[in-house]
């Protein structure tokens, strides 16, 4: 997977419109907020809702990588627990965006390629204490 150096701002309009077209397009889905990335952080988060469950929608902002996971068991919490994204989700990968499913989240790190990755990628997964994917990406 390769990774680029500095934000899209093109991701962060897209996270947003695909945020509001999922709640428009879709029956019972509610869009609450967005919070964009900033040093902590360091991902774009949406909070979200369906029929079903609440979602804490997280998108990466250098790879447009997206995520879906339950929301903080308390205020504060950095805890993510992955789960499966519904079906709307499919809005998402519509606006140029990439869905990651909780196995592929779950990769260990040790299976990253780092040859694949830019120069600043590569000094923070030595740096980092990310044992996952989803950790590294969204930790």
């Amino acid at each position: 997977m390769a990774a680029t150096t500095g934000e899209d701002p093109l991701h962060t309009t897209r996270f947003r419109a695909a945020c509001h077209e999922a709640a428009r397009r879709t029956p019972g889905v509610t869009f609450y907020e967005l919070t964009e990335a900033a040093v902590t952080p360091a991902f774009h988060s949406a909070a979200m809702s369906d029929r079903v469950r609440r979602h804490r929608i997280l998108c990466h902002p250098h790879t447009g990588f997206v995520a879906f996971a339950s929301p903080p068991p308390f205020p504060g919490s950095g805890e993510l627990r992955f789960h499966e994204p519904p079906r709307w989700a499919e809005v998402f990968d519509l606006h140029g965006l990439r869905v990651l499913r909780p196995e592929v989240l779950a990769t260990p790190l040790t299976r990253v390629r780092p040859r694949e990755l830019d120069d600043d990628a590569r000094a923070r997964l030595r740096r980092d204490r990310a044992r996952t994917l989803g950790e590294w990406l969204f930790g």
